[in-house]
């Protein structure tokens, strides 16, 4: 009896303090440079201060730019229409959730910690596969000021 006692102690020390750990534990965590100092951004945070509505598609949250890139966090609930920027570069990170990203003929299957590049001039549309909204860090290369986005028709 005291060995299962002690057994069951030790499993509640065990998950307690695993709990306890993983509740400190936030992220990720965006490091920014903006001017002389690098900036601490926590997605956690950003993604509880501008929740995607229930009636909306797609968000897009503006971190920050520097003279030559800008660094967004986007949520898409469901799919972007197809479309291509003129005059940026994107890179992109998969920061939670899974889906596929169609690049001009090429079907891409994308998951948390992928990263691809999207040249600019190319048409493209992600879909999301997952029950909940996929977020990911996108990077544009110049600035991007949203403006630059032109629909195009999927053959």
């Amino acid at each position: 009896m005291i060995s299962k006692l002690k057994n069951f102690s030790l499993a509640s020390l065990l998950i307690v303090s695993f709990a306890s750990w993983s509740a400190c534990v936030s992220g990720p965590h965006l490091y920014l440079q903006y001017g002389n100092e690098y900036q601490e951004v926590n997605l956690d945070k950003i993604l509880a201060d501008n929740p995607l509505p229930a009636h909306e598609n797609i968000k897009v949250v503006n971190l920050g730019r520097s003279q030559s890139a800008s660094q967004h966090v986007v949520q898409i609930r469901d799919r972007e229409v197809s479309h291509l920027h003129k005059l940026h570069d994107a890179t992109v990170t998969m920061m939670r959730g899974q889906g596929y990203l169609i690049l001009g003929q090429k079907r891409i299957d994308l998951k948390t910690g992928d990263v691809i590049h999207i040249p600019r001039g190319v048409p493209h549309y992600f879909v999301n596969t997952a029950s909940d909204p996929t977020v990911a860090l996108a990077v544009y290369a110049p600035p991007f000021d949203g403006k630059d986005i032109h629909p195009v028709s999927v053959p």
